[in-house]
């Protein structure tokens, strides 16, 4: 009952701004018209200079009159605006408070308003997605005018719904490609597909198409490396796989060029990397990029970059250095089954 009180008065108060600026500009032309009506009359050649004299006061009276309602009127003008400001600002509060609905209520208070006020077509997208209203979402992102504005909606709305309708996700990810940042647009549906879907045929294309986009994103070298292993563990011919295997290794290697300046994984590339090397039967290279993985990691005792130091160092025949690696990769449980394998080795090669 209390809060539909509160909207009676909310409605009452957006009717009594709008009937008094109205009453204003009528009073304003009215009285415009008069002081013109005036200023004909003085200006008419048949005026004699009596009439004239008797008429200067009423129009100096009448213009003044009328200034003084110009400024009540522009007075009355900006107070109207700014109570769509006042239910805007409510709608904020409650949204943080996450009370969605009345939040809602709020921000369409303010569109009565200010129709085309595009921060409160914003906030009700927003508050949309957090209701999992998408169907009235979809309506009124149209509305959005400012592409960075719409592209960061429909990258929120993707992010809603990628774990419970990745299908939707999709194509909120592709709406965002068209007017916002479609590298990361791309970057994300390829994620989608490869994590998803599990179709990384098509996760390699949409991270080929962000990186055309950028070429000095880290993670999109990384992960479009990582989905090729990926698709090439699919294949039982060694002719693709060994073709897939280079292909990752030429992506991964444009990606350690960047350097691992503002890449805080830059050594899960050179790890990467470490592994094909060590797959293809490229020790040293293998090697040089295991290291690397070990010194860029901020543990020093990275097991993976360990494991696959240990991995090349037996290719190597160098079996006392390697055996020294896989013991610090044995104490990780992610890489401890791989270690005993690689020790067994040690031992029949040692016989």
């Amino acid at each position: 009952m209390r809060s539909f009180i509160v909207i009676i008065f909310i409605l009452t108060t957006i009717s009594l701004y709008a009937d008094a600026c109205s009453n204003l500009k009528k009073a304003y032309d009215k009285k415009i018209e008069e002081w013109k009506d005036i200023e004909i009359e003085m200006k008419n050649d048949e005026t004699s200079k009596k009439r004239y004299d008797e008429l200067l006061p009423k129009y100096n009276k009448k213009w003044e009159e009328a200034q003084k309602l110009k400024g009540e009127l522009k007075q009355c003008d900006e107070e109207s605006k700014n109570e769509h400001k006042a239910f805007f600002n409510k709608g904020i509060k409650l949204k943080k408070e996450k009370k969605y609905e009345d939040a809602l209520v709020q921000f369409q208070e303010a569109l009565k308003i200010e129709k085309d006020f595009e921060d409160a077509f914003n906030q009700i997208c927003l508050v949309y997605i957090e209701l999992g209203r998408f169907s009235e979402f979809d309506k009124s992102i149209a509305k959005i005018k400012d592409k960075k504005t719409k592209g960061k909606l429909y990258h929120a709305a993707g992010k809603k719904m990628l774990h419970s309708k990745p299908d939707t996700a999709i194509k909120y990810y592709k709406g965002m490609a068209k007017v916002y940042k479609p590298e990361k647009a791309y970057y994300l549906i390829a994620g989608i597909y490869i994590t998803k879907k599990d179709d990384p045929k098509t996760a390699i294309t949409y991270y080929k198409k962000a990186l055309k986009l950028n070429k000095k994103e880290h993670k999109i070298y990384n992960a479009l490396g990582a989905t090729i292993v990926e698709l090439s563990s699919k294949t039982t011919n060694k002719l693709e796989k060994d073709k897939l295997l280079d292909e990752a290794a030429s992506v991964f290697l444009k990606g350690v060029k960047l350097g691992k300046k503002r890449y805080r994984k830059y050594y899960e590339i050179c790890v990467r990397l470490a592994q094909i090397y060590n797959a293809k039967g490229k020790a040293k290279s293998a090697l040089k990029y295991a290291n690397m993985a070990v010194k860029y990691n901020k543990d020093k005792k990275y097991s993976l970059g360990h494991l696959e130091k240990g991995i090349a160092l037996i290719k190597m025949k160098r079996y006392g250095e390697a055996k020294r690696m896989l013991n610090i990769a044995q104490k990780d449980f992610q890489t401890k089954n791989s270690v005993k394998y690689w020790l067994g080795e040690i031992k029949k090669r040692n016989k």
